[in-house]
């Protein structure tokens, strides 16, 4: 189950073909080399045919990288929470649980991801159908992060639009 997992999300990731701006922000700069580490993962996962032993292995790291990168303000609280919660979410369902003992927590995650990313609810728990779903919300949310970054400059000074069309107009005398 958690090889069909992997190899859908390696053939989602390939397929989407995200890959980092090279003229970006210094902020910009270390969401995409987060984003290209993660995808590159399962890139060399699915060339070598791997169980995912060296993704689970850099998982850590790159969740120190993002903290790291959070501290330094070179990304922001959005893209870091955003990309944390994709990271612990990978971890969760690369772990073995042989006794079933973190399968609510587990459930729950996936449940509350998929609603959050895609809008559906856990078509089934187990099995192929389960995985791509999965698979498919994790790709999702990484097009997210992509568009979250491509747009930040936008998205601020849409903000600053927006926060100066709230403030109160002046009393007429």
């Amino acid at each position: 189950m958690k090889r069909t997992l992997i190899g859908s999300l390696g053939i989602a990731i390939l397929a989407l073909g995200l890959s980092a701006a090279e003229d970006t922000a210094a902020p910009k700069k270390a969401g995409y080399a987060l984003l290209d580490t993660y995808i590159r993962g399962f890139q060399e996962m699915a060339a070598l045919g791997t169980r995912g032993e060296s993704l689970e292995a850099n998982l850590e790291g790159m969740a120190a990288e993002a903290k790291r990168a959070r501290e330094a303000a070179e990304i922001d609280r959005v893209f870091f929470s955003r990309f944390a919660r994709i990271l612990a979410l990978t971890k969760l369902l690369m772990k073995p649980d042989p006794g079933g003992i973190l399968m609510p927590v587990i459930d729950r995650e996936i449940a509350d991801f998929l609603r959050d990313v895609t809008g559906e609810d856990v078509a089934t728990r187990t099995g192929p159908a389960a995985m791509g779903q999965v698979a498919n919300a994790i790709a999702e949310e990484l097009v997210n992060l992509q568009v979250y970054l491509d747009t930040l400059d936008m998205r601020q000074a849409m903000r600053k639009k927006l926060d100066e069309g709230m403030t109160p107009r002046p009393k007429k005398k």
